[in-house]
């Protein structure tokens, strides 16, 4: 398990998945991240530690929007 991903997801609120569109990446390869099967790149590393360095509600806005974003794509689906 990837104790930087796993933290990441707890300081944020978000389970897995809204963890790995908020790094841009896919499901797959967040989950291999997460795991341990593969190495989490250096720049993911730092993504993550200037996302949460970001205030909170500048943080929280970032999350609405991309949870926003998805539920309005399944309900246009």
């Amino acid at each position: 398990m990837n104790k930087t991903l796993i933290n990441f997801e707890r300081q944020i609120g978000l389970g897995s998945t809204y963890a790995a569109r908020l790094l841009g990446v896919a499901y797959q390869t967040y989950a291999s991240y997460r795991n341990g099967r593969r190495v989490l790149p250096a720049y993911h590393a730092r993504h993550i530690k200037h996302f949460l360095l970001l205030p909170v509600d500048v943080r929280q806005k970032e999350i609405e929007e991309l949870t926003h974003d998805r539920s309005k794509q399944r309900r246009n689906a």
